[in-house]
């Protein structure tokens, strides 16, 4: 039977310069971009649930449509009546590094734990072994609405289900920075195990290195973790070890956008398979660098195909 991974978070519209007049379309948002890396890099071998909320029209359908051609299930993904996607695009400019414009205030994932609450079957994540969410997942909810998703996750992990967040903190989403700390500091109470990045953790909390950052999180109490800290590789702890990781060098980066949901969903996947901590973010550099290289948050299948997946 196939391990039941669920991932809980936003799918979006992507725009992305093509040509002079053209924009390129596809779906994307961080937490599904890291259930595609992690589907893709376990040669589909698991059972990847995406837990969010779309509307009933075309793009909607498009979009469930594109995660069932990756492997994604959608047991999860509720339909919500006069409600759409939400949309952003991508500029970026001559390093590779991104800035986005959101179109997201109406977005139907926002509602994703009232359709769950209606629904009322908990019976939909029997057998999760594993839920990933992240601060971007967090902050697309209401106050009211997060308590509900912070209830179930304790009575998830009463079943023996592990949790795995990333703060990934954009700021234009929080009414404060201190409301982001603290409800980021209720999910690390929760959490087995922690991607989170250096850059996020410098504005959340202040913490100047990726040694600062990781002594925090061993406070915390958090048995496993990675601090990202871009081109300056990665540390991790786990199992009372502590490792470095050297970032992969890139012949010439492209776009950014989705290198820590790449590297998430790689770490994420080699751990189910059963490589040990540092092994996994090895992989998970190799295949951050190589989704660096290439446009846009999801790498086209047939070029994805290029690179090596796990043993």
């Amino acid at each position: 039977m196939k391990k039941r991974i669920v991932l809980l978070g936003e799918c979006m519209v992507e725009l992305r310069q093509h040509d002079t007049n053209l924009l390129h379309k596809a779906f994307a948002g961080d937490v599904f971009n890291t259930a595609v890396y992690l589907q893709r890099s376990s040669g589909n071998s698991l059972d990847v649930q995406f837990f969010s909320a779309v509307g009933t029209d075309s793009l909607s359908d498009q979009l469930k449509s594109y995660a069932n051609t990756e492997h994604i299930g959608t047991d999860l993904l509720f339909r919500v009546e006069d409600a759409n996607p939400g949309l952003y695009m991508i500029e970026t400019d001559l390093q590779g590094e991104r800035r986005f414009r959101y179109w997201r205030q109406a977005s139907a994932a926002r509602q994703v734990m009232q359709c769950y609450t209606a629904h009322g079957d908990d019976t939909l994540l029997t057998g999760c072994q594993l839920l990933y969410f992240s601060g971007i997942s967090l902050a697309i909810l209401s106050p009211a609405d997060r308590q509900l998703l912070f209830l179930l996750l304790r009575k998830l992990k009463t079943h023996g289900c592990k949790l795995a967040f990333d703060a990934n903190y954009r700021a234009g989403l929080w009414q404060y920075k201190e409301e982001a700390a603290a409800v980021c500091m209720q999910a690390y109470a929760l959490a087995d195990i922690a991607l989170s990045g250096l850059d996020d953790h410098l504005a959340l909390f202040g913490h100047q290195s990726a040694q600062q950052m990781s002594d925090w999180l061993l406070q915390l109490g958090i048995e496993e973790f990675v601090v990202k800290d871009g081109s300056r590789g990665s540390l991790g702890y786990c199992k009372q070890q502590a490792f470095y990781t050297l970032a992969c060098s890139v012949k010439e980066v492209v776009d950014t956008t989705s290198a820590g949901d790449a590297f998430n969903g790689g770490y994420l996947a080699a751990r189910l398979k059963g490589l040990n901590a540092e092994e996994s973010a090895l992989y998970a550099s190799r295949l951050a660098a190589f989704v660096v290289s290439q446009p846009g948050a999801i790498v086209e299948p047939a070029v994805f195909a290029d690179f090596t997946r796990l043993p």
